[in-house]
């Protein structure tokens, strides 16, 4: 990478008056009528994004009634550690994971159970099932899968499934069956061979660390896009804006080798839910 050594100062041009001027940003310009949405999917996508919108309230309701009242349908379980839920975002979830491939990659907050399980029943639909299976029985040496496959009559996909709901229900009751042994819980699941990465208890946390991994994408040609999950309040902290920063810059554009592809493969995306409006 070649790096300015000099930098050419005309105080004339420096301080001649002018005004900054941007162009106008839309807000909520989407607006497709149900008709034009219809276009743009099958009923069979319509009924998986439904399907997985379904799963994420349910993981999140039996978390709530669990932490509240300490039991779910008569079985009791004193669960000591956190529950940061995301109930009301499924739509935001499943919606982004719907569309993502297993090679991209998404970071995120304390609050990310369902972009976990968006992106793991998004990824498991797209691998086949040998890959999947694969998958289950390499990871942790089939201890996860141990425990699932007893009794499973269905599918390699529902098996998967499953696999997915036990791991990161595990992992937030800080259990050795837990995607991360128990010892990442509710705000740091995270499970790399569906592109899933850890989250982050601190606010904005993956605003710095996101752009990192764009970065190695871009640099090993790695193929896929990384997207931070934040929420709108991450936008008060530092790090999340050096992150854009650091992502915006303009030498990747301009000295770099043009083979790589330009700026970063990276998407910041806010989850607004009203903090700092």
């Amino acid at each position: 990478v070649k790096m300015t050594k000099s930098i050419e100062i005309i105080p004339e041009v420096v301080f001649e008056k002018d005004k900054i001027e941007f162009k106008p940003i839309e807000i909520n310009a989407y607006n497709k009528s149900i008709e034009e949405e219809k276009k743009l999917f099958l009923k069979d996508d319509f009924k998986a994004i439904y399907h997985d919108m379904c799963v994420l309230r349910e993981f999140e309701t039996i978390l709530d009634k669990i932490k509240k009242e300490g039991a779910y349908k008569g079985i009791k379980y004193n669960h000591k550690g956190p529950a940061h839920l995301s109930i009301g975002q499924e739509s935001a979830a499943v919606g982004q994971a719907f569309t993502l491939g297993v090679s991209d990659h998404i970071y995120g907050s304390h609050r990310s159970h369902s972009e976990v399980l968006a992106k793991g029943l998004s990824a498991i639909r797209k691998l086949n099932d040998k890959k999947l299976l694969d998958i289950m029985k390499g990871y942790m040496d089939g201890l996860i899968l141990e425990v699932v496959e007893k009794n499973h009559q269905g599918s390699y996909k529902e098996l998967a499934r499953k696999f997915l709901i036990y791991g990161t229900y595990a992992e937030n009751f800080a259990r050795k069956t837990g995607f991360n042994k128990g010892l990442g819980g509710s705000m740091h699941v995270f499970f790399p061979p569906f592109g899933i990465y850890p989250n982050n208890a601190i606010v904005g946390g993956s605003g710095s660390i996101g752009p990192g991994a764009a970065l190695y994408k871009r640099l090993n040609r790695a193929g896929g896009i990384v997207i931070i999950n934040i929420g709108d309040g991450s936008f008060g902290c530092g790090p999340v804006w050096e992150g854009i920063c650091f992502a915006t810059m303009d030498q990747y554009r301009t000295l770099w080798d043009k083979k790589l592809g330009g700026g970063l493969p990276l998407i910041f995306n806010c989850m607004n839910k009203g903090r700092i409006q």
